[in-house]
């Protein structure tokens, strides 16, 4: 008889370091936890985690976010951990890369260019799956992969772009999953 697993979703912040992640995950393994998805980046010098895993159903949030906090606290400032328990997921999930599109979206960097790009993509009824953007020499640039929605709706959309470009004097540009895939991709020999 398999032990019941409750879900959770654990968000770390912490400042930078070498074996940071290794400390995060060693106490994760430690309390039994399999973890499921992961997204990391470093912003600014301060490490950024999301972390989706299942554990024991014994275990409570609390105690998941206490051992954390405890590997952390040699950290100046320690880690900020936030832990919170998730009914098990659908197994349906996120939208299948085959009905994915990634948006491009770039501009001269100013206050409100992620907050513009988002409200399009709500007016046009576009789920943001996943997002990064990056500050270089005064552009601001955006890959966002997006669900544009069960119906082909995809030349509406990119006449829509059309207009948002212009009267935002930014440029948005609508691929196909795939297509972006295969035109950045870099081939190892």
């Amino acid at each position: 008889m398999t032990t019941p697993r409750n879900h959770f979703i654990i968000s770390v912040l912490a400042r930078d370091r070498v074996g940071i992640i290794h400390d995060i995950t060693r106490v994760i393994r430690d309390m039994e936890g399999d973890l499921a998805d992961t997204r990391q980046q470093v912003l600014q010098g301060y490490l950024s985690m999301i972390l989706c895993a299942t554990f024991p159903a014994p275990l409570r949030a609390e105690e998941i976010r206490s051992h954390l906090v405890a590997a952390g606290r040699q950290d100046d400032p320690p880690f900020e951990i936030s832990v919170r328990r998730i009914p098990t997921p659908e197994p349906a999930g996120t939208a299948p890369l085959a009905d994915t599109y990634v948006l491009t979206a770039r501009g001269q960097d100013r206050i409100g260019f992620l907050a513009t790009v988002a409200g399009f993509c709500a007016r046009q009824s576009i789920n943001i799956l996943d997002l990064s953007t990056m500050v270089s020499d005064g552009s601001y640039v955006m890959i966002l992969l997006v669900d544009p929605g069960p119906d082909s709706r995809v030349e509406t959309i990119r006449a829509a772009i059309k207009t948002f470009n212009r009267e935002n004097d930014l440029t948005l540009v609508l691929q196909h999953h795939d297509i972006f895939r295969a035109t950045n991709e870099i081939r190892m020999l």
